[in-house]
Formats: C-alpha cells, sequence, structure tokens
C-alpha cells in the first residue's frame, strides 16, 4: 500500500485521536493534561530530535504513553509509602531518555510504510487505551487519584 497525503492525514488523525482519547479526558487532577500533551519546549524539542517523520512521531507518542503509564505506577507506588504523589501533567516533566531507550533501534529514516507495522503493533498493545486505563485504575485502587476518571 502506497501512501499519500489524504492517507497520511487519515492515518495521523486516527492515531491522535485513539492516543488521546483517555488522556484528554477529564481526570483533574489525575495525570491530565488540558490539551494536546506535548506542548512544552522540551518535549517539541525531544519529538523533533527524535522524529523524522509522522509515523516516527506517532511510534514515539506510543512510547511516551507507555512510559507515562509505567510512572503512573512508579508515582502511585511511592506515594504508598509516604511520598507525596505529583499527579500533573507529565509534559515537561517527561523522562526522554527513559523513553528514548525504549525506541527500536533502527527506525531512522524508515518511510511511513515502513514505520507502519510496528505502528499497528503499538496500537494493539494498547499502551494509549486499555494500559492508560489499567494505570488509572491502579491508582485509584490506591487511593492516590480520585477515581472520577472512568
Amino acid at each position: 500500500m502506497i501512501l499519500n497525503s489524504k492517507s497520511t492525514i487519515a492515518i495521523a488523525a486516527t492515531l491522535f485521536l485513539s492516543l488521546s482519547q483517555t488522556v484528554l479526558a477529564d481526570h483533574g487532577k489525575n495525570f491530565h493534561c488540558s490539551g494536546f500533551p506535548i506542548k512544552s519546549e522540551r518535549a517539541k524539542k525531544a519529538m523533533g530530535n527524535l522524529a523524522h517523520n509522522n509515523g516516527m512521531r506517532q511510534i514515539i507518542l506510543m512510547y511516551v504513553v507507555q512510559w507515562e503509564n509505567e510512572e503512573m505506577r512508579r508515582i502511585c507506588d511511592a506515594a504508598t509509602t509516604g511520598t507525596t504523589p505529583d499527579t500533573s501533567c507529565f509534559d515537561g516533566r517527561r523522562d526522554w531518555d527513559a523513553i528514548q531507550s525504549k525506541i527500536p533501534d533502527g527506525l531512522t529514516g524508515k518511510s511511513n510504510k515502513e514505520l507502519r507495522p510496528l505502528m499497528l503493533e503499538l496500537q494493539k498493545q494498547g499502551y494509549h487505551t486499555t494500559r492508560r486505563t489499567d494505570a488509572l485504575k491502579y491508582c485509584a485502587n490506591l487511593g492516590v487519584v480520585d477515581s472520577s476518571f472512568k
């Protein structure tokens, strides 16, 4: 399948909506970001350095959400030991080195078509939907975040 500009835009819109569905829901202080969650200068710079095309940006966003899900659980676990949790938006405080370490080698320079199988596999793993909800439920069950996100 050859991706033209219309199909690339359609794929990007679909991925954005699926990635942002739970992120943009009204979570209050439950790690919620107002608007698109990649807007800090640090995040923009990291995305610019890591992404060479739209497909790679979408892959990076999925690894960002994967890191956030893991970080949410870590923060909530630490809160049960008395650490004051910061459950605000991650924008501006993500560990881009840790996120970059999740990204497989050999993706630089690949076309959107070549990146598509990885994008589909990451979507199937559900980091942006199912696993995000699971992380929020985990934190709610620990009493760290409000359970009203459901």
